[in-house]
């Protein structure tokens, strides 16, 4: 994770093509070639949130609490950057201490909208990152956002709709998640806020209705993502509220490699993240994720403790 001080001149652009792509963009039918970054990318479980500019106030507090309670549960927060129901969003995860991700339609030498500009700073200060298909001296345009809106859905596990009209961006990025597979959630709204109207629509679609972040997270392990809880800070148990992670199963010899490394320290008696991490080497986000996916296999089981052994102890 990135260093939570300094200024955006810590924070070069830096192009991610060919393998350095994200893994998860390459369910888009026509994945882009090169993608812009400035601050780091984090790993692990992702949740875009998106509605619309010209949202109402108990719509602007509803996602910026909604992020704020994903982020101290673990999930990455996704947004697009614009006002409203986006700059909500990052709000939230900032309030949390987390980091979150713009996933922008310019580049960031060009913010859209320009008042957000001080917002974007403060996102890559935070640990999070600032990523556009274009580089940095590139301004938004008419044709920037619904390939946008794609990308950001492709980046997330799961996108919730918090208030969007009839026509809007927020649909199309709804459309986007139907097609890419992704989970999706929707505030439900009341027929006369025409600012809503987009939200029944996707519930009439498919989109399942939710009222706060624990909706969401029910919705995600229902999927099996598999959510992993936070408890003490270093400790790892598995139970009903947290991040997801990944159902692929180890994709290099390098990550079968951790994993045994990880199962040896736990024979060990090593079960807390800070004790893991140490022992082997591997960052935080790592940890989680081979933990949950020997879990998924059954290679660890809950020792009824709030920690995890080997099936066989």
């Amino acid at each position: 994770m990135l260093s939570r001080t300094g200024s955006v001149h810590d924070f070069p652009e830096v192009t991610l093509s060919g393998s350095l792509r994200p893994v998860r963009v390459l369910a888009l039918p026509e994945p882009p070639d090169i993608l812009f970054v400035r601050g780091e990318l984090p790993r692990g479980p992702a949740v875009a949130v998106v509605g619309t500019r010209s949202c109402s106030t108990a719509a602007f507090a509803f996602a910026r609490n909604l992020a704020k309670d994903l982020t101290e549960a673990g999930i990455t927060v996704l947004s697009g950057g614009a006002e409203g129901i986006d700059t909500a969003a990052h709000e939230g995860a900032l309030d949390a201490g987390g980091a979150t991700v713009v996933v922008a339609p310019s580049g960031f030498e060009r913010p859209f909208p320009a008042k957000n500009a001080d917002l974007f700073r403060r996102v890559l200060v935070g640990g999070g990152a600032y990523v556009s298909l274009v580089p940095g001296e590139f301004p938004a345009n008419r044709g920037s956002f619904f390939p946008r809106n794609a990308l950001l859905v492709a980046l997330a596990h799961a996108l919730v709709v918090v208030e969007a009209g009839y026509r809007s961006g927020a649909r199309n990025a709804a459309a986007q998640a139907r097609k890419l597979g992704r989970s999706l959630f929707v505030v439900p709204h009341a027929p006369w806020n025409s600012r809503g109207l987009g939200c029944i629509e996707e519930l009439k679609q498919g989109g399942r209705p939710i009222k706060d972040a624990r909706d969401v997270l029910r919705g995600l392990r229902a999927d099996r993502l598999h959510p992993l809880p936070f408890t003490a800070p270093g400790h790892a148990v598995i139970g009903d509220e947290m991040a997801l992670t990944l159902r692929s199963p180890p994709s290099s010899d390098a990550e079968l490699s951790d994993s045994t490394r990880v199962l040896a320290e736990v024979a060990r008696g090593h079960s807390a993240i800070d004790d893991l991490c140490s022992a082997t080497g591997l960052g935080v986000a790592e940890i989680q994720q081979i933990l949950l996916r020997l879990r998924l296999r059954g290679a660890l089981i809950g020792d009824g403790r709030g920690g995890l052994c080997l099936p066989s102890t």
